[in-house]
């Protein structure tokens, strides 16, 4: 009796620490590609279906410069991304951009440094003005870099998992 008790106080309080998925942006993964690092994000407005948003989407230093910054979603994100409204930040300041490119058809994003930004350094993509999916789900979206080194190759660094919410589920 005491042991049902016990099971039945711990899943009561287990239910009330299990964290909102909005709080735990990035945290608990569930899915993922072995061997792929899972990179940290955030959305300003809560991440809810169809809705605009605001996506920064952190690029952890890597060991060579980089020029450019790619991000690839899977084939199921119908999001739009807004090219006039994408930042770079290093280390919290922001970089002057050669050229921004969307291809809606192939949900990629291209983003070129007027300058290479230096190996070892901490780099942020800001997206404002993101059109949410219109499903909730969690989307994969693929982070490469391209150095600077001669023949330059795209390089995979990681992938958000990024979290989409239901209004109805969420009570808005």
């Amino acid at each position: 009796m005491r042991l049902v008790l016990a099971g039945l106080l711990m899943g009561s309080l287990g239910s009330l620490m299990v964290p909102y998925s909005a709080e735990a942006q990035s945290g608990l993964v569930i899915t993922g590609s072995e061997g792929v690092p899972v990179l940290s994000y955030r959305l300003d407005f809560g991440g809810v279906r169809s809705r605009l948003d605001r996506y920064r989407l952190t690029i952890p230093p890597q060991n060579v410069a980089v020029a450019e910054v790619q991000i690839n979603g899977d084939r199921n994100f119908d999001g739009r991304i807004d090219p006039e409204s994408v930042r770079l930040e290093v280390e919290g300041r922001p970089v002057e951009l050669d050229q921004v490119y969307w291809n809606e058809e192939f949900r990629s994003l291209e983003v070129v440094a007027r300058q290479p930004i230096a190996a070892g350094q901490e780099i942020r993509l800001v997206l404002s003005n993101v059109r949410n999916p219109s499903s909730a789900g969690i989307y994969r979206v693929e982070a490469r870099v391209r150095g600077t080194e001669p023949n330059p190759l795209f390089r995979n660094v990681g992938n958000w998992l990024i979290t989409i919410e239901d209004p109805e589920r969420i009570g808005f």
